[in-house]
Protein backbone atom coordinates (compact mmCIF):
# COMPACT_ATOMS: atom_id res chain seq x y z
CA UNK A 1 0.00 0.00 0.00
CA UNK A 2 1.32 3.57 -1.03
CA UNK A 3 1.99 6.45 1.53
CA UNK A 4 1.69 9.63 2.29
CA UNK A 5 4.20 10.75 0.58
CA UNK A 6 5.16 8.83 -2.29
CA UNK A 7 7.75 9.42 -5.57
CA UNK A 8 9.34 7.94 -8.24
CA UNK A 9 13.28 8.46 -8.34
CA UNK A 10 14.62 8.50 -12.05
CA UNK A 11 18.08 6.50 -12.94
CA UNK A 12 19.59 10.09 -13.43
CA UNK A 13 18.56 11.08 -9.52
CA UNK A 14 15.39 13.33 -10.50
CA UNK A 15 12.36 12.79 -7.88
CA UNK A 16 8.91 13.21 -9.21
CA UNK A 17 6.22 13.59 -7.25
CA UNK A 18 2.56 15.06 -7.56
CA UNK A 19 0.58 16.96 -4.71
CA UNK A 20 -2.33 15.19 -5.33
CA UNK A 21 -1.12 11.17 -5.74
CA UNK A 22 0.19 8.62 -3.51
CA UNK A 23 -0.62 6.10 -5.06
CA UNK A 24 3.16 5.35 -7.32
CA UNK A 25 1.01 3.17 -10.02
CA UNK A 26 -0.46 6.71 -10.30
CA UNK A 27 2.73 8.58 -10.56
CA UNK A 28 3.49 6.37 -13.35
CA UNK A 29 0.76 7.28 -15.58
CA UNK A 30 1.11 10.78 -14.96
CA UNK A 31 4.36 11.16 -15.74
CA UNK A 32 3.85 8.29 -18.63
CA UNK A 33 7.14 6.47 -17.79
CA UNK A 34 8.25 3.53 -19.45
CA UNK A 35 7.38 -0.10 -18.34
CA UNK A 36 10.15 -1.78 -15.44
CA UNK A 37 11.47 -4.83 -16.33
CA UNK A 38 13.22 -6.77 -13.74
CA UNK A 39 16.56 -6.70 -14.91
CA UNK A 40 16.41 -3.19 -16.18
CA UNK A 41 14.98 -0.93 -13.70
CA UNK A 42 14.50 2.94 -15.60
CA UNK A 43 13.10 4.38 -12.12
CA UNK A 44 12.40 3.62 -8.15
CA UNK A 45 9.60 3.92 -6.02
CA UNK A 46 10.37 5.53 -2.84
CA UNK A 47 8.08 6.86 0.51
CA UNK A 48 9.15 9.52 3.09
CA UNK A 49 6.14 8.35 5.50
CA UNK A 50 5.74 10.57 8.64
CA UNK A 51 6.61 8.27 12.00
CA UNK A 52 5.09 10.59 14.39
CA UNK A 53 5.25 14.48 14.23
CA UNK A 54 4.26 15.62 10.89
CA UNK A 55 5.69 18.72 11.56
CA UNK A 56 9.23 17.28 12.09
CA UNK A 57 10.34 16.60 8.61
CA UNK A 58 13.79 15.35 10.03
CA UNK A 59 12.17 12.35 12.17
CA UNK A 60 9.99 11.18 8.62
CA UNK A 61 11.09 7.69 7.16
CA UNK A 62 12.86 7.26 3.92
CA UNK A 63 12.57 3.93 2.23
CA UNK A 64 12.77 2.36 -0.96
CA UNK A 65 9.80 0.38 -2.19
CA UNK A 66 11.34 -2.41 -4.42
CA UNK A 67 11.43 -5.76 -3.75
CA UNK A 68 15.72 -5.41 -5.28
CA UNK A 69 17.35 -1.99 -5.79
CA UNK A 70 18.27 -1.27 -8.68
CA UNK A 71 22.24 -1.30 -9.63
CA UNK A 72 22.61 2.38 -9.62
CA UNK A 73 20.34 3.22 -6.57
CA UNK A 74 23.00 3.96 -4.14
CA UNK A 75 24.34 6.82 -6.51
CA UNK A 76 21.76 8.96 -5.93
CA UNK A 77 19.75 7.38 -3.21
CA UNK A 78 21.63 10.60 -0.98
CA UNK A 79 20.53 13.34 -3.00
CA UNK A 80 16.72 11.74 -3.87
CA UNK A 81 16.37 11.65 -0.07
CA UNK A 82 17.36 15.21 0.52
CA UNK A 83 15.75 16.40 -2.49
CA UNK A 84 12.21 15.00 -0.99
CA UNK A 85 12.75 15.94 2.45
CA UNK A 86 12.96 19.61 1.20
CA UNK A 87 10.20 19.19 -0.64
CA UNK A 88 8.30 17.99 1.90
CA UNK A 89 9.26 20.92 4.37
CA UNK A 90 7.92 23.05 1.92
CA UNK A 91 4.69 21.95 2.50
CA UNK A 92 4.09 22.47 6.39
CA UNK A 93 2.49 25.87 7.28
CA UNK A 94 2.81 26.55 10.82
CA UNK A 95 3.43 29.95 11.37
CA UNK A 96 2.07 33.03 10.44
CA UNK A 97 -1.18 33.96 8.19
CA UNK A 98 -2.16 32.26 4.54
CA UNK A 99 -4.81 34.77 2.67
CA UNK A 100 -5.86 31.35 0.29
CA UNK A 101 -4.90 27.95 -0.79
CA UNK A 102 -6.14 26.77 -4.23
CA UNK A 103 -4.10 24.40 -5.19
CA UNK A 104 -0.78 22.10 -3.84
CA UNK A 105 -0.67 19.78 -1.00
CA UNK A 106 -0.62 21.25 2.84
CA UNK A 107 0.40 20.27 6.32
CA UNK A 108 -1.52 22.97 8.58
CA UNK A 109 0.04 22.60 12.26
CA UNK A 110 1.17 25.62 14.95
CA UNK A 111 -0.50 28.53 14.87
CA UNK A 112 -0.43 29.09 11.42
CA UNK A 113 -3.65 30.60 9.79
CA UNK A 114 -5.44 29.85 6.63
CA UNK A 115 -8.27 32.23 5.83
CA UNK A 116 -9.38 30.43 2.51
CA UNK A 117 -9.28 26.92 1.20
CA UNK A 118 -10.58 26.46 -2.41
CA UNK A 119 -9.13 23.13 -3.83
CA UNK A 120 -6.11 22.26 -1.99
CA UNK A 121 -5.01 18.95 -0.42
CA UNK A 122 -4.59 19.36 3.21
CA UNK A 123 -3.26 15.55 4.48
CA UNK A 124 -2.36 16.55 7.90
CA UNK A 125 -4.27 18.99 10.43
CA UNK A 126 -2.41 19.06 13.59
CA UNK A 127 -3.30 22.79 14.76
CA UNK A 128 -3.84 26.31 13.16
CA UNK A 129 -6.60 27.17 12.02
CA UNK A 130 -8.60 26.77 8.55
CA UNK A 131 -11.77 28.98 7.81
CA UNK A 132 -13.92 28.98 4.98
CA UNK A 133 -13.49 25.87 3.16
CA UNK A 134 -15.55 25.70 -0.37
CA UNK A 135 -13.39 22.90 -1.99
CA UNK A 136 -10.50 20.66 -1.65
CA UNK A 137 -9.87 17.87 0.66
CA UNK A 138 -8.61 17.55 4.26
CA UNK A 139 -8.21 14.30 6.22
CA UNK A 140 -6.15 12.97 9.58
CA UNK A 141 -7.12 15.76 11.52
CA UNK A 142 -6.26 15.81 15.10
CA UNK A 143 -5.86 19.33 16.12
CA UNK A 144 -6.53 23.44 15.10
CA UNK A 145 -9.75 24.76 14.08
CA UNK A 146 -11.47 24.39 11.39
CA UNK A 147 -14.87 26.57 10.73
CA UNK A 148 -17.28 28.24 7.57
CA UNK A 149 -17.27 24.63 5.80
CA UNK A 150 -19.28 24.81 2.42
CA UNK A 151 -17.84 22.34 0.28
CA UNK A 152 -14.86 19.79 0.27
CA UNK A 153 -14.19 17.07 2.01
CA UNK A 154 -12.92 16.33 5.69
CA UNK A 155 -12.21 12.42 6.85
CA UNK A 156 -10.34 10.87 9.70
CA UNK A 157 -11.46 13.48 12.52
CA UNK A 158 -9.77 12.09 15.89
CA UNK A 159 -10.00 15.86 17.56
CA UNK A 160 -9.61 19.59 17.06
CA UNK A 161 -12.59 21.80 16.05
CA UNK A 162 -15.12 21.87 13.27
CA UNK A 163 -17.63 24.78 13.41
CA UNK A 164 -20.47 26.50 10.88
CA UNK A 165 -20.66 23.21 8.44
CA UNK A 166 -22.91 24.31 5.42
CA UNK A 167 -21.95 21.56 2.51
CA UNK A 168 -19.16 19.46 1.89
CA UNK A 169 -18.63 15.64 3.58
CA UNK A 170 -17.51 15.28 6.70
CA UNK A 171 -16.45 11.66 7.42
CA UNK A 172 -14.97 8.66 9.63
CA UNK A 173 -15.44 11.16 13.11
CA UNK A 174 -13.77 9.72 16.33
CA UNK A 175 -13.45 12.68 18.20
CA UNK A 176 -13.20 16.63 18.13
CA UNK A 177 -16.19 18.91 18.14
CA UNK A 178 -18.33 19.54 15.36
CA UNK A 179 -21.16 22.13 15.79
CA UNK A 180 -23.12 24.46 13.76
CA UNK A 181 -24.24 21.84 11.05
CA UNK A 182 -26.70 23.27 8.94
CA UNK A 183 -25.62 21.17 5.67
CA UNK A 184 -23.45 18.59 4.09
CA UNK A 185 -23.08 15.23 5.11
CA UNK A 186 -21.59 13.77 8.25
CA UNK A 187 -20.96 10.22 8.39
CA UNK A 188 -19.18 7.27 10.11
CA UNK A 189 -19.24 8.73 13.42
CA UNK A 190 -17.86 6.66 16.14
CA UNK A 191 -17.24 9.48 18.84
CA UNK A 192 -16.90 12.94 19.29
CA UNK A 193 -19.17 15.32 19.49
CA UNK A 194 -22.03 17.19 17.33
CA UNK A 195 -24.00 19.58 18.33
CA UNK A 196 -26.08 22.54 16.95
CA UNK A 197 -27.52 20.64 14.12
CA UNK A 198 -30.34 21.86 11.79
CA UNK A 199 -29.73 20.36 8.55
CA UNK A 200 -27.60 18.07 6.86
CA UNK A 201 -26.95 14.72 7.22
CA UNK A 202 -25.59 12.44 9.75
CA UNK A 203 -24.97 8.86 9.43
CA UNK A 204 -23.87 5.36 10.63
CA UNK A 205 -23.67 6.53 14.13
CA UNK A 206 -21.96 4.46 16.60
CA UNK A 207 -20.32 6.68 19.81
CA UNK A 208 -20.30 10.26 20.41
CA UNK A 209 -22.71 12.40 21.61
CA UNK A 210 -25.32 14.55 19.40
CA UNK A 211 -27.60 17.24 20.53
CA UNK A 212 -29.39 20.10 19.73
CA UNK A 213 -31.06 18.85 17.20
CA UNK A 214 -33.54 20.80 14.98
CA UNK A 215 -33.99 19.70 11.64
CA UNK A 216 -31.88 17.48 8.97
CA UNK A 217 -31.73 13.31 9.41
CA UNK A 218 -29.62 11.19 11.81
CA UNK A 219 -29.46 7.03 10.60
CA UNK A 220 -28.15 4.24 11.29
CA UNK A 221 -28.17 4.83 15.34
CA UNK A 222 -26.52 1.66 16.92
CA UNK A 223 -24.61 3.92 19.90
CA UNK A 224 -23.43 7.23 21.35
CA UNK A 225 -26.08 9.61 22.96
CA UNK A 226 -28.96 11.96 21.14
CA UNK A 227 -30.72 15.24 23.12
CA UNK A 228 -32.62 18.04 22.80
CA UNK A 229 -34.41 17.04 19.75
CA UNK A 230 -36.58 19.48 18.29
CA UNK A 231 -36.88 18.55 15.14
CA UNK A 232 -35.60 16.72 11.89
CA UNK A 233 -35.74 12.90 11.20
CA UNK A 234 -34.14 9.97 13.52
CA UNK A 235 -34.15 6.42 11.79
CA UNK A 236 -32.94 3.23 12.33
CA UNK A 237 -32.41 3.23 15.47
CA UNK A 238 -30.77 -0.01 17.49
CA UNK A 239 -28.90 1.02 20.11
CA UNK A 240 -27.68 4.16 21.70
CA UNK A 241 -29.70 6.68 23.92
CA UNK A 242 -31.90 9.07 22.42
CA UNK A 243 -33.63 11.47 25.30
CA UNK A 244 -34.99 15.05 25.25
CA UNK A 245 -37.58 15.03 22.30
CA UNK A 246 -40.10 17.77 21.54
CA UNK A 247 -40.42 17.55 17.96
CA UNK A 248 -39.28 15.26 14.44
CA UNK A 249 -39.76 11.66 14.07
CA UNK A 250 -38.47 8.75 15.68
CA UNK A 251 -38.67 5.52 13.02
CA UNK A 252 -37.54 2.09 13.05
CA UNK A 253 -36.67 1.46 16.47
CA UNK A 254 -35.95 -2.14 17.03
CA UNK A 255 -34.05 -3.93 20.07
CA UNK A 256 -31.39 -5.88 18.39
CA UNK A 257 -28.22 -6.59 20.06
CA UNK A 258 -27.61 -2.96 21.05
CA UNK A 259 -30.93 -2.26 22.92
CA UNK A 260 -31.72 1.14 22.50
CA UNK A 261 -33.07 3.19 25.26
CA UNK A 262 -35.16 5.69 24.81
CA UNK A 263 -36.87 8.22 27.80
CA UNK A 264 -40.84 8.58 27.78
CA UNK A 265 -40.25 12.03 25.14
CA UNK A 266 -38.46 9.86 22.67
CA UNK A 267 -40.92 7.46 22.57
CA UNK A 268 -43.92 9.93 22.23
CA UNK A 269 -42.32 10.94 18.80
CA UNK A 270 -41.44 6.98 17.52
CA UNK A 271 -43.50 6.69 14.50
CA UNK A 272 -44.93 3.38 14.14
CA UNK A 273 -46.14 1.60 10.87
CA UNK A 274 -49.93 0.15 10.77
CA UNK A 275 -48.52 -3.21 10.99
CA UNK A 276 -47.23 -2.12 14.34
CA UNK A 277 -49.83 -0.19 16.46
CA UNK A 278 -51.78 -2.47 18.94
CA UNK A 279 -55.07 -3.18 17.67
CA UNK A 280 -58.32 -2.82 19.55
CA UNK A 281 -59.44 -6.07 21.46
CA UNK A 282 -62.95 -7.28 20.13
CA UNK A 283 -65.57 -7.19 22.23
CA UNK A 284 -66.78 -10.96 23.71
CA UNK A 285 -70.32 -12.22 22.62
CA UNK A 286 -71.80 -11.72 25.90
CA UNK A 287 -71.00 -7.88 26.34
CA UNK A 288 -72.29 -7.37 23.23
CA UNK A 289 -75.73 -8.59 24.15
CA UNK A 290 -75.70 -7.20 27.15
CA UNK A 291 -75.28 -3.92 25.90
CA UNK A 292 -78.23 -4.73 23.48
CA UNK A 293 -80.77 -5.45 26.14
CA UNK A 294 -80.16 -2.39 27.87
CA UNK A 295 -80.65 -0.61 24.59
Amino acid sequence: MCNFLSAIVLRNGDVLTHPMLDSHLHLIQHFKLPDTREHHQHFAKVELTPTGDWLDVSAWQFRLDEHTAPGWWEDVKASAESTLRARAEKMILKTGEHSLLIDGCWIIGGDAVIRDVRAARIPRVSGGTISDVSGGTISGVCGGTISDVSGGTISGVKGGTISDVWAGTISDVRGGTISGVSGGTISGVKGGTISDVWGGTISDVRGGTISGVSGGTISGVRGGTISGVRGGTISGVSGGTISGVRGGTISGVWGGPWKPLLDDSAKAHVAMKASEKPKAKPRSKAKTAKKAKRV
